[in-house]
């Protein structure tokens, strides 16, 4: 087996922070699947009629689908649900709940255990409010969110590494918990 592939096993230790929020990265609740698609765009030129040119390249955006069971204050905050006007420990969902915007991040295991850091800096939730309850079910449904992938500041959608490339320990030590494109950069002197 060639020791430098890394394939996507597990998804592990997924948690968000929300736009504007202080404080530290908080674990989203337990995360079942996760899918991820980047899209790009593809430039071309023709000469007379004939493509003599490709380019492709990311566009910075992008959707994860996920399969999860959510804590439910993150449920709320995501769904735009928490707006004031009702009663304390109440909440509602309709034309006035805005999804908040928010960042990801997240460990992916291959199956020797070798870790792969994920982030996502500019997230919001693009599928509508749904849940499926079944009576009498052996176990408990997922919920299924579709998450779309915004660009930063920087033009990326997503950020990886692999923790055996990283020799940053500053980055390893705080990509869970204080993740920022800063973070990442390199710096000039």
């Amino acid at each position: 087996m060639d020791e430098k592939v890394f394939s996507d096993y597990e998804v592990k230790e997924t948690s968000i922070k929300f736009e504007g929020e202080e404080g530290n990265f908080d674990r989203i609740g337990c995360v079942g699947s996760m899918e991820e698609a980047m899209n790009m765009k593809t430039i071309s030129k023709k000469c007379e009629g004939i493509v003599v040119k490709q380019v492709t390249k990311g566009d910075g955006t992008g959707e994860l689908k996920m399969n999860l069971h959510m804590r439910y204050e993150h449920f709320i905050k995501m769904y735009g649900m928490d707006f004031e006007g009702l009663k304390d420990g109440v909440h509602a969902y309709g034309k006035n709940s805005t999804h908040r915007r928010f960042s990801q991040v997240c460990k992916v295991l291959d199956e020797e255990g070798r870790i792969k850091y994920k982030a996502y800096p500019r997230c919001v939730i693009t599928s509508g409010k749904a849940t499926k309850i079944e009576n009498g079910a052996e176990e408990v449904a997922e919920m299924e969110v579709t998450i779309g992938v915004m660009p930063d500041d920087e033009g990326n959608g997503v950020y990886e590494a692999l923790d055996s490339e990283l020799k940053d320990e500053t980055i390893k030590a705080q990509w869970m918990t204080n993740f920022t494109p800063a973070l990442v950069k390199e710096t000039t002197a």
